[in-house]
């Protein structure tokens, strides 16, 4: 039977060279989404050559159109996903990353959010878990202990004709999924923070992983408090070994891991988060805050020598974009209400 199709999926992709059975997995999973009712719009911005390999492989499965560059946005990504929006036969729309994995509970979910909000933002889980993805797991637990709205997600759900009335996005920015959230929260959308609607999101490999480091630390530039401390970690390590020793500075990582593993846990006792983020990640949060101190050093690199971090080809100079201050302070208000 065919599918009947009742939202549309936007999947914003760009490659540098074709890998097939990436390839072959992808189109395994826009199947799954059109079995689950989506209308699927990959909109790639690939090399022509490796764009028309995808075709190949992806163009019977969904619609694989190039990305449309008159949109002019330095975050190439962001031109895609526009074009996504523009083509898009359906009021609601599901925007995911190229990791994202939704399952058809997972969009009956969404949808069924949407009919009652203009915007839900689910949350992430890391599934399998190499070692560095748990690193990546005590992060996301570490937000959603401290952050009113939880977890950064790497896909959101909207209405199309409220995004097309809130106007154009920051597009000039490396973090963009959540430059979206709040630039419609500022414009007055209804946002659904559904914490515990979980989304798959596959690990990078490692070489990606090591690749986003100082990416991830970036984007944090705006946010000045944490970036600074961060950059205080690694000087007031050396002061205590100064002080005390190897043995001090084994004591300071030590109490510093017990206290972001508290945070995590936290995070992790914050609604279902249970089920899907395993109790050892916790203990993973010391390192990622090393792993984080070293970034933010890698990433002053980047800004002082390029006066940007490079990103699809061109330097992107801010990490978060106009709305993201007036955007949070809506987003916040609306978590506030939205508690009993």
């Amino acid at each position: 039977m065919v599918p009947q199709l009742n939202c549309a999926y936007v999947l914003p992709i760009r490659r540098t060279r074709f890998k097939s059975d990436e390839a072959t997995s992808l189109r395994a999973y826009v199947d799954t989404l059109k079995e689950a009712g989506c209308e699927v719009i990959v909109a790639d911005g690939s090399a022509l050559e490796v764009f028309d390999q995808y075709t190949g492989v992806l163009g019977a499965s969904c619609r694989h159109v190039r990305v449309d560059r008159r949109f002019g946005y330095l975050n190439d990504k962001v031109n895609g996903i526009y074009t996504g929006i523009e083509l898009a036969s359906f009021d609601r729309i599901i925007l995911a990353d190229d990791d994202i994995r939704y399952n058809a509970e997972n969009i009956r979910d969404l949808l069924r959010l949407l009919d009652d909000n203009e915007v839900v933002r689910p949350q992430n889980f890391l599934h399998p878990l190499p070692w560095w993805a748990k690193l990546e797991t005590a992060r996301m637990l570490i937000n959603r202990a401290v952050l009113p709205a939880a977890d950064y997600p790497g896909t959101c759900a909207f209405r199309r004709p409220r995004m097309l009335a809130a106007g154009r996005y920051d597009g000039d920015v490396l973090f963009d999924n959540e430059e979206i959230i709040r630039h419609l929260a500022q414009d007055g959308c209804r946002v659904a923070y559904a914490n515990d609607l979980f989304v798959q999101k596959c690990p990078p490999t490692f070489s990606k992983w090591t690749e986003q480091r100082p990416r991830q630390a970036y984007e944090d530039f705006g946010m000045r408090l944490k970036t600074a401390l961060f950059f205080l970690l690694l000087p007031l390590s050396f002061l205590v070994g100064i002080r005390f020793g190897i043995p001090g500075m084994a004591i300071f990582f030590l109490a510093l891991s017990f206290f972001a593993g508290l945070i995590a846990a936290r995070g992790r006792a914050r609604g279902k988060a249970r089920r899907f983020f395993p109790a050892h990640c916790c203990l993973f949060a010391g390192f990622w805050m090393l792993e984080r101190t070293l970034s933010t050093y890698w990433a002053l690199y980047w800004y002082l020598t390029r006066g940007g971090y490079p990103f699809g080809g061109g330097i992107l100079s801010r990490g978060i974009g106009r709305a993201w201050w007036p955007g949070g302070r809506a987003a916040a208000a609306q978590v506030r209400s939205a508690k009993p």
